[in-house]
This record gives C-alpha cells, structure tokens and sequence, in this order.
C-alpha cells in the first residue's frame, strides 16, 4: 500500500508540476504579446514624429538651421538657380530631419554645395576702403581722387 501511495503521490506532483510549467509558459507568453504590444506602439510614435517632420515645410525647417549669411546666399541661389535651389532645400531639410545634419550651415557651406553641383553662385561684391576713419566705396574714393588731380 505505501507503494500504492508513493507512487500516487508522484503522480500528482508530477502533474502540478506540469500545471505550474503550463502556468510559466502561458504567463511567458502573455509576457511576451505585453512587450511585441509595447514595442509596436513606440515603432508607431516614432513613424507619428517622424511623419510630422516631414509634412512641415522644408523651408522652415533648414531655416531653423541656417546662419544669417546662409540664408542670404540661398537668397542669391534663388534668383539664380529657382528650382535647382528648391531640389537642394528638400535634400538638406530631408537630410536634417534623419539626423545626419546637425548644428548650423553657415554661407560657405551652401556656396560649397552649389559649387560642387556646378552652379557656381554669383553674389553681389562691395570693395570699401577706409582712410582717416572713413569708410567710402571704391567709386566714391576714384572720384574724390580724380577730383584731386583735376585741380
């Protein structure tokens, strides 16, 4: 009879046994489907910011990133270069919202990337020059010294 039971004994513990293992593994699996859940909506706000980068307008958005004198040569571009500058603003605003541009773009460097796309842009040179505390154009200075040697 001890026999009898041992060995009923064992059965049944070996039947819990196998319920607390189906226990572990259904709360594993419900684990499981929690954490695939969590990741898939971060993935899905992620792609939410992401998206919404993309709709604002690339203008805006490479402004946010230009210096005073980059937005000037780009200005320049512009009237030069109309939808040439249009195509090299979306790649840069594309190029910021990835991450891969980061910080300020100064006026050389839009220069830079005009230059190299071979389109050189022309902008608008002033020569100054200054004496005793003065600051005159060239033109202003060649007529004053013409002037000079007249009389």
């Amino acid at each position: 009879m001890k026999r009898d039971q041992s060995s009923e004994l064992n059965d049944e513990t070996a039947t819990r046994r196998k319920e607390v293992e189906d226990m572990s593994e259904d709360e594993e699996l419900i684990m499981r489907r929690k954490l695939l859940e969590l990741q898939r909506k971060v993935l899905l706000s992620k792609a939410r910011v992401e998206e919404s980068k993309s709709l604002e307008d690339p203008r805006e958005l490479l402004n946010k990133s230009l210096t005073e004198k980059a937005k000037e040569v780009l200005k320049y571009a512009e009237m030069q270069y109309p939808k040439l500058t249009e195509y090299v603003i979306r790649e840069l605003a594309r190029l910021i919202v990835q991450g891969r541009i980061k910080g300020e773009i100064d006026g050389y460097t839009v220069l830079y990337i005009f230059r190299e796309l071979g389109y050189p842009i022309r902008l608008p040179t002033r020569i100054v020059v200054k004496r005793k505390g003065e600051t005159k154009s060239i033109t202003e200075y060649l007529k004053e010294k013409l002037k000079e040697e007249e009389d």
